[in-house]
């Protein structure tokens, strides 16, 4: 049965191909029916490893909440047959796990964990950018600080918004997976702040991921096709770029001296 959740591919993202990413970037799709021609994933796996998958497969797969292995399937709202976690622990979890120093911290902590209403996603797909045929509800990039400057720069040369990032040591999935896509906000990481992405082995450390949910992707999508990427200012030296940026703000204040004066 098609999906009335998912959209036919409408936006141009062509501009992106201009990146040159050595990870492709993923689409994140959350779906109500069963997605139509797309292979279950074959193995169990933890959500925070579902974009690693996806580059090295190059090739679309969907999820339940068997195909997920960790606690990413509860912030989802994937249906179970067995709850995750079927006893209230009180906190008890991080304590154990070493992250927390006491329970009242670890439930303090699940405040800034977002969750999707149960019941309302039923399955996850996950698509290689050049694969795309339906608009993504989230496009996840990893890749170097440079790469992820220019990303986060084109919402801001559009809106002004600042770059905002928010995380957790543990569950931090929630806030790659469900907190963009609920808050309409772009969210980043760097990798090497994540407990279970550590543990996983999933990316090395110093690479940033960066989760455009769609509420922004025509505004980032406008802003890099607009904007110059990289100012030839930044290929000077430390004094070269002083220099340069004393002289541009000199230039400005005295066009507009100018004009305060007509």
């Amino acid at each position: 049965m098609p999906d009335w959740n998912l959209l036919k591919l409408r936006r141009d993202y062509s501009i992106y191909k201009k990146f040159g990413f050595d990870r492709i970037p993923v689409s994140v799709n959350y779906c109500f029916y069963k997605p139509e021609g797309v292979k279950i994933l074959d193995k169990p796996t933890g959500l925070c490893e579902m974009v690693k998958v996806c580059d090295e497969k190059r090739e679309a797969f969907y999820i339940t909440a068997n195909e997920e292995d960790c606690v990413g399937k509860r912030f989802l709202g994937l249906p179970m047959e067995v709850p995750h976690m079927r006893h209230p622990d009180g906190g008890r979890l991080g304590v154990n796990l070493g992250v927390m120093q006491r329970p009242a911290s670890n439930l303090n902590m699940r405040r800034y964990c977002p969750q999707m209403v149960p019941g309302s996603v039923n399955y996850a797909m996950f698509t290689p950018f050049d694969q795309m045929v339906y608009e993504p509800d989230l496009l996840i990039f990893v890749c170097p600080p440079t790469q992820a400057d220019v990303l986060l720069r084109a919402n801001t040369y559009m809106t002004g918004e600042p770059f905002e990032s928010i995380g957790t040591t543990v569950a931090n999935c929630t806030n790659l997976f469900v907190y963009p896509y609920q808050t309409g906000k772009i969210n980043y990481t760097t990798t090497g702040l994540s407990w279970g992405m550590n543990g996983r082995r999933v990316y090395p450390e110093g690479l940033m991921i960066v989760v455009i949910p769609f509420q922004k992707l025509g505004i980032v999508t406008e802003g890099l096709n607009e904007m110059t990427w990289y100012r030839d200012a930044l290929k000077l030296d430390r004094d070269g770029y002083v220099k340069w940026d004393a002289e541009l703000t000199e230039k400005t204040q005295e066009e507009s001296q100018e004009i305060y004066w007509r």
